[in-house]
């Protein structure tokens, strides 16, 4: 071996040396101003933020993994899981160099207060999320297979326990819109609809809705506002508007 070849191999060892010893600390210059990563400990490819806050949100023990054989094809691919006793989940992420995201095995618990979810203020609950698969695009939602369960969903404005309901969209078909179907699975409201998603954000949902008799005086005045019950006791249900 020549001495230039020589010198360019402990160059490439080096460097790759270097680049895996990549401390966990140098990752809040790599973030977003709006992100921080509160006392990393590990690797920039191996590591963990004792609490991991932007947006609104907050979570505590936050680990990831980064695939570096990703960053060849222009991509970033991370494994990343909250080990957060309010907000526990995992999910692989993909990033592209023009902003998409893709998004695989998604499971993730949580709770419908404290900035962890897109429900207004005067709702609790939790939600279950059980994603297979999900990409964004533009920031738009342009395909999603899985599962969203909301568990024990309490409204404060009408004063209601409204329990527990699953929204499931199936595998998707090409470029058509995602379509998915929502029920109830136990509590005061009898719920049967279809939800269609468009690719710029536009929703629709459609459906029945009934009272059963273990909703309150308040929830089944709510419900007369969407017209005449039928002869089973179901209302038409309608809504539509942009995510």
């Amino acid at each position: 071996m020549s001495l230039k070849s020589a010198l360019l191999l402990a160059a490439a060892i080096f460097l790759i040396t270097v680049l895996v010893r990549l401390p966990a600390a140098i990752l809040p210059l790599l973030l977003p101003a709006s992100v921080q990563c509160q006392s990393p400990l590990g690797t920039l490819w191996q590591g963990s933020c004792a609490q991991l806050r932007g947006g609104g949100f907050a979570l505590s023990n936050v680990r990831w993994q980064l695939h570096a054989l990703a960053l060849l094809r222009a991509r970033l691919a991370v494994d990343v899981q909250s080990d957060d006793a309010r907000a526990a989940g995992r999910a692989q992420l993909t990033l592209r160099h023009n902003g998409d995201l893709q998004i695989r095995e998604l499971n993730a618990t949580l709770p419908l207060q404290g900035g962890l979810s897109v429900m207004p203020a005067g709702w609790t609950g939790a939600l279950e999320l059980a994603i297979e698969q999900a990409s964004l695009q533009g920031g738009h939602l342009v395909a999603v297979q899985g599962v969203i369960t909301a568990r024990q969903l309490h409204s404060d404005h009408p004063a209601a326990d409204l329990g527990s309901f699953e929204l499931n969209f199936p595998e998707p078909q090409g470029d058509a819109p995602m379509l998915g179907t929502l029920r109830d699975l136990d509590g005061p409201l009898a719920l049967q609809a279809h939800v269609q998603l468009a690719r710029d954000g536009n929703y629709q949902l459609d459906g029945t809705v009934a009272a059963r008799s273990t909703a309150n005086a308040d929830l089944q005045q709510l419900l007369q506002l969407l017209g005449p019950a039928d002869a089973q006791g179901r209302r038409a249900l309608s809504l539509a508007g942009t995510l």
